[in-house]
């Protein structure tokens, strides 16, 4: 019985730290804010598809075995993973211009880029940010129609050497 409350003792003050529990809990609840550097143009020219990034899985998450490339109408995986790299970052830092270029139109109601621009916050809401932030790349879904994000959320398709969105869905 000695053994145990010393050894209490012991893990007591190894926590304890020397500070009270009033101290721990204003140090547990502080906020600590880190500055996120926005991404330049030079830093997405550099982005690069890693070997695990290129790797696909042959089964999902939901079991659901995915269609072909070849079946999507992608002939350039590694420049598809590139373009989903780059539309992430244009997303984070919000680059209308960017994200305007790379639309497919018309795009529901919206036929030019400057249209798109101009309802860029009603076209890209917390929802659709979400499906580019969160791309898993080795399990990209695609089927006859192109590629998915976000449950359907974003469609994207390739032409030639280029990649375009030509859906976004609410």
């Amino acid at each position: 019985m000695i053994f145990f409350g010393l050894l209490y003792l012991i893990v007591l003050t190894a926590c304890d730290n020397n500070h009270t529990g009033k101290d721990n809990l204003a140090a547990d609840s502080a906020t600590i804010t880190v500055p996120v550097p926005a991404v330049t143009d030079s830093m997405v020219n550099s982005l690069t598809v890693s070997e695990a990034e290129m790797k696909d899985d042959s089964v999902f998450a939901d079991g659901s075995v995915p269609a072909s490339w070849a079946n999507a109408g992608i002939t350039d995986v590694k420049g598809l993973k590139l373009f989903l790299k780059r539309a992430q970052q244009w997303v984070m830092n919000n680059d209308k211009a960017k994200l305007a270029a790379a639309i497919r139109y018309p795009l529901k109601d919206i036929t030019t880029e400057q249209e798109l621009i101009a309802a860029y916050d009603k076209v890209f809401t917390k929802e659709v940010k979400l499906s580019f932030a969160t791309i898993n790349f080795n399990q990209v879904f695609r089927n006859q129609n192109g590629v998915m994000l976000g449950g359907g959320k974003v469609w994207i398709t390739q032409s030639g050497n280029d990649f375009f969105i030509f859906a976004i869905n609410q």
